[in-house]
């Protein structure tokens, strides 16, 4: 029976800058990071960030639905896959919120990024603070 597993029903929480905009990573290296999560075999809770119009259709919405709907995603999902290249109050929000649910975190940044990404954040890796797994690579 060749070819390879999938992974068992894992869902994955999908996070990176959206207001904060995309100077370090566009929108495309983004919509790549989601197409290699499903070709992985895993599902995604979230993955409107680079749909068309997505900044326009989500300014229409009040910023509780936004927090609650992305809030629910987070906690039906298994794991979360941060982009933290670009710059983003919201993400690091999310990050913290994922390792507070005690899910595994995975952060990612563009090469050579490595003095431009915070230091906090990146410190969750090996803190003595934090309990759940969490990586951090470029």
């Amino acid at each position: 029976m060749g070819g390879k597993r999938k992974p068992a029903n894992i869902v994955v929480y999908f996070g990176c800058s959206m207001l904060g905009g995309y100077a370090a990573v566009c929108r495309e290296e983004i919509a790549r990071l989601h197409r290699r999560i499903s070709e992985l075999g895993y599902s995604l809770a979230s993955d409107h960030q680079t749909q068309p119009d997505i900044l326009e259709r989500e300014a229409k919405l009040e910023p509780s639905l936004i927090h609650d709907r992305d809030y629910q995603w987070l906690l039906d999902s298994d794991v979360g896959v941060f982009e933290i290249s670009n710059p983003s109050l919201g993400v690091g929000s999310e990050i913290s919120d994922m390792i507070y649910a005690g899910k595994p975190v995975l952060m990612l940044f563009k090469h050579g990024l490595e003095d431009k990404v915070s230091s906090y954040v990146r410190g969750k890796v090996g803190s003595r603070y934090v309990s759940c797994p969490v990586e951090c690579h470029a």
